[in-house]
């Protein structure tokens, strides 16, 4: 009866509680939209990142993780047959790299890399680098073409080359002896990503490992991608478990400042959303006053045919917390409704921002993300706010007197 005579109570004044509901929709809805939105534009440029250069989980010689030494290698064969026969080898995509430092020049000009020597069927499971290249500027290491690298925009750039352009490597092999290796560019890649682009090129195993003088087998990287970022956390521990003597490591080691930019986010939510609640309990603080000062007569009639002072401050908490409630669910579909359809399609910012943002790893398109758990934790905010707001006139109702409040005093 109390929980019926409260939502009765919210529309008895149809404009006040419209315009307190219009307030907590709205105000939803850009919380719901601005989280959505800024948390699918990080995760976005995350998920970029990792496809384009760190993969979700590295494993590196110790050795060479602490100063890329040639000659800290792994052996290809041990590594992959203990991944094979783990209980999730068929759960992952692996790339197993070279990975040799040197000096790439054209006949303009020098630019320190880091040359990844790698099987190219294996790098497109891995990599996304290969779709990042368009048509007009070549392919991924064909297999036509004799000693073809792949160089990022910012690369050819620097040293003024194009496609098909004749470029020299030079690098100290396992001997320590000075080598020099021509090459001919075949792709031109460009990701959000341009810091780290300059300094990777792309070259074929078999086309160099007979030069590093390494063993066949020798690998110095093992890129491993899975299915998203939760799988790589619960596949970490166990990867570390099975390698003890080599060094694992998984994206947020590899890419820490994106990782505290992710965690970060969960508290903005708290943030955007906190501070529209304090500004809006002032609203329903006032809203639930004048409710309760409009109806002194009723209360205090209602103290005097026995209505305890606990059940009106249940009635007045339980009007507040619907009216708080209706409001923030209009404002959460309201918001569904708008992203929903931008999901999948994405938002373009092309327009207003161009590629401002590509030097911090941002693209210009935004796929804003919607999950249940964001959606509960503003939910559970919103309920609170409003329980801490309607103390104050709840408390309010309780100090009046019924005999006075029926002289209407």
């Amino acid at each position: 009866m109390l929980i019926r005579l409260s939502w009765k109570n919210i529309w008895r004044n149809k404009v006040r509680s419209g315009v307190i509901l219009t307030a907590i929709a709205l105000g939803l809805f850009a919380g719901t939209f601005l989280v959505a939105f800024m948390t699918g534009w990080l995760l976005d440029s995350a998920n970029v990142e990792i496809s384009n250069h760190h993969s979700h989980i590295q494993i590196h010689h110790k050795s060479f993780a602490a100063n890329n030494d040639i000659n800290s290698v792994m052996d290809r064969n041990a590594v992959e047959t203990v991944l094979n026969n783990s209980d999730f080898g068929n759960d992952m995509n692996v790339s197993y790299r070279l990975s040799i430092n040197g000096l790439l020049a054209s006949a303009a000009n020098v630019s320190g890399v880091s040359m990844k020597a790698v099987n190219t069927a294996e790098e497109k499971m891995v990599s996304s680098i290969w779709k990042s290249i368009p048509d007009t500027l070549g392919e991924f290491l064909p297999d036509d073409v004799r000693m073809p690298i792949v160089i990022s925009q910012k690369t050819a750039e620097n040293l003024k080359v194009r496609l098909r352009s004749r470029i020299v490597f030079t690098f100290a092999d396992s001997n320590g002896e000075m080598q020099s290796l021509a090459f001919r560019v075949s792709g031109i890649f460009k990701t959000t990503s341009p810091m780290l682009d300059e300094s990777k090129v792309f070259v074929r195993q078999e086309d160099i490992i007979d030069i590093v003088a390494l063993p066949p087998n020798a690998v110095h990287e093992v890129a491993i991608i899975v299915k998203d970022m939760e799988t790589s956390e619960i596949l970490l521990p166990k990867i570390v478990a099975m390698f003890p003597d080599l060094d694992v490591k998984d994206w947020r080691a590899l890419t820490p400042m994106m990782a505290i930019s992710l965690d970060y986010m969960q508290y903005v939510v708290f943030i955007y959303i906190g501070i529209f609640l304090f500004a809006l309990s002032f609203g329903i603080i006032n809203t639930m006053l004048m409710a309760v000062l409009e109806r002194t007569r009723e209360l205090g009639m209602l103290g005097a045919i026995g209505m305890t002072k606990g059940r009106i401050f249940k009635m007045i908490m339980l009007e507040t917390v619907f009216l708080t409630i209706l409001g923030s669910f209009a404002g959460i579909i309201l918001g569904a409704l708008v992203l929903i359809p931008s999901i999948k399609s994405g938002i373009n910012l092309g327009s207003l921002i161009g590629d401002s943002f590509e030097g911090y790893g941002m693209g210009s398109v935004v796929y804003p993300v919607l999950n249940v758990r964001m959606i509960a934790q503003i939910i559970f905010m919103v309920v609170v706010a409003s329980i801490l707001s309607a103390i104050y006139p709840a408390r309010k109702a309780l100090k009046l007197k019924s005999l006075e409040a029926l002289r209407g005093i």
